[in-house]
């Protein structure tokens, strides 16, 4: 049970920390809390290491989400339409925010890791 905790870390983290936290894991009595714990722990190191697929992923269910609402409410016939009206310009709005702020944050990224920041 110890060794599918550790892997359910991703492999950059458990060769960094792998070993250290058998050990700490050894030493702890597995309780259901503990086990709640662990695998939180282990989720979220897992969208850390794959930040930008997550949010891409994310962008592509508000942005998919947002059109079948357009469709549903009568605002277009497909994906592509002109903002006409007020509530069509909204709907718009509402697709492609998720990819400007990927698009943004992408660029922050960028810049940071380039030391332009």
């Amino acid at each position: 049970m110890r060794e599918l905790l550790v892997a359910l870390h991703p492999k950059p983290w458990r060769e960094r920390y792998g070993e250290e936290f058998r050990a700490l894991l050894d030493d702890t009595d597995l309780t259901p809390r503990t086990l709640i714990d662990v695998i939180t722990h282990a989720a979220t190191q897992q969208v850390r290491a794959r930040f930008m697929l997550v949010l891409v992923t994310l962008a592509i269910v508000m942005s998919t989400s947002v059109t079948h609402l357009a469709r549903q409410a009568g605002l277009t016939d497909n994906i592509l339409w002109a903002p006409t009206t007020p509530r069509r310009a909204l709907a718009l709005s509402a697709t492609l925010a998720p990819w400007a702020g990927l698009l943004v944050l992408t660029h922050r990224r960028h810049r940071k890791s380039t030391g332009k920041d």
